[in-house]
């Protein structure tokens, strides 16, 4: 059904293509940072991921489809490359719905919970490659894929990264006369790696916060603002594509409404996959 489909829908085809090469690009990133010489062309779907894809391909994309609520479960030794498949999928999705709803296709697209929180913070890190590299297709087509960023954001507890724009303000104020940066999540440049210091690579104020990049030879060295945030309060302002957090994070859904901005606004669309990562740890 994923390949009849693909044959038969010109706008599924391009967005499965840009997925590929979003995927490609942070692959041959991931190469260029490792010191590694391959080529492009070595890179290759495995064939439970490519199979992965494509069985979710028509019910991820078409919100009519009998298996639209199904689970699709993907059981796999560690290090086999889970994450790699549903981030294939996750690019694919980001991309169709800018190519379907070009007015409403902004906002949350997808929710990814976690268990445990150092499990959160690793994968967010990984997934934010992806994220960077769909953005700068997005900036290459902007005709297609509109002008709001690709973006990704964590949103976790206190304990992990700031909840107050005010309290990111602090730790970069602190960071800048000797102390850490961990709170923060990011310290470095998820795209070339390069260490971040404070406070140069922060824009943090009392009612927002970001981070930059002034690598010249990076992608995202102009020094703008990265499309990936941590602080609770600026993630509300700016809804990302793609929301990782913690279950009990999305406990809060009750008590804040704020949070409601991920559930679309603004005539923007709902979340159209809530994607579950490491189900074997939630006890039955």
């Amino acid at each position: 059904a994923g390949v009849a489909r693909l044959a038969a829908d010109p706008r599924a085809l391009r967005a499965f293509r840009l997925a590929n090469r979003a995927m490609l690009a942070q692959m041959c990133q991931q190469d260029r940072l490792a010191g590694r010489e391959r080529a492009p062309q070595a890179h290759r779907w495995r064939p439970f991921q490519l199979a992965f894809l494509l069985t979710t391909l028509v019910s991820s994309i078409d919100e009519d489809d009998p298996h639209r609520d199904t689970v699709d479960l993907i059981w796999f030794p560690t290090g086999g490359g889970k994450t790699e498949a549903y981030l294939g999928l996750m690019a694919l999705l980001l991309v169709w719905r800018r190519l379907r709803y070009p007015s409403a296709g902004g906002g949350t697209a997808i929710l990814m919970r976690y268990t445990l929180r150092l499990l959160t913070t690793q994968q967010f890190q990984r997934a934010t490659r992806m994220i960077l590299a769909l953005e700068l297709i997005r900036r290459e087509h902007p005709d297609e894929l509109g002008d709001e960023p690709f973006s990704v954001g964590l949103w976790v507890g206190g304990a992990i990264c700031p909840n107050r724009c005010e309290e990111a303000l602090e730790i970069v104020r602190r960071a800048s006369e000797g102390g850490a940066l961990d709170r923060l999540v990011l310290t470095r440049c998820p795209w070339c790696d390069t260490p971040f210091r404070a406070p140069d690579n922060f824009r943090a104020r009392h009612d927002d916060f970001g981070f930059c990049c002034h690598q010249p030879d990076c992608a995202f060295g102009d020094g703008a603002v990265l499309p990936v945030n941590v602080v609770d309060e600026a993630l509300y302002r700016r809804p990302p594509s793609l929301l990782l957090a913690t279950v009990d994070k999305f406990a809060q859904l009750a008590w804040d409404q704020r949070a409601g901005v991920f559930f679309g606004h603004a005539g923007l669309r709902p979340p159209e996959l809530i994607v579950q990562d490491e189900l074997h740890l939630i006890a039955s």
